[in-house]
């Protein structure tokens, strides 16, 4: 944020920069204009010599600006890259985090279907001896009791 915040500074003083050169300009050569006592001949001169400073002003101004809007868009493109890393990189970790903590509740589904098959095959298994004990009681007593006879 801090960086966003120099680069917003920055790129407001090349602006102020520039337009501040260009009204400087202006008034720099209008008040010689008005203010020269000075022949024609010799007026066009000052006003090509000031025009030629403002051109390479301008040149210097833009190159400059060039400059740091190179190193701007440099700079805001590694931060994008860097940004975009640490998306992927922490929706892998929730992705990962979803799917352990998804298999986690499997295994726990897994363990208590476990448990209670384990539970249903140990009272099976108890009731079966005791319906062939039943059986065997049964058909005992109707081979020996009068009353079944």
């Amino acid at each position: 944020m801090t960086n966003d915040k120099n680069n917003q500074n920055s790129n407001i003083d090349t602006k102020d920069f520039l337009i501040g050169t260009l009204i400087g300009g202006i008034v720099g050569a209008t008040t010689a204009l008005l203010l020269a006592p000075k022949t024609g001949k010799e007026l066009r001169t000052d006003l090509n010599d000031q025009a030629l400073q403002l051109k390479d002003k301008s040149t210097e101004v833009a190159t400059m600006a060039k400059e740091k809007s190179s190193n701007l868009a440099q700079s805001v493109s590694t931060q994008t890259s860097q940004a975009a890393n640490k998306v992927k990189e922490f929706s892998n970790n929730v992705k990962t985090d979803y799917t352990n903590w998804r298999n986690k509740d499997k295994m726990d589904e897994l363990e208590e279907e476990y448990n209670e098959g384990k539970a249903d095959a140990i009272e099976d298994a108890m009731q079966t001896p005791n319906k062939e004990l039943d059986e065997m009681e049964t058909n005992y007593e109707e081979k020996h009791t009068p009353e079944y006879k």
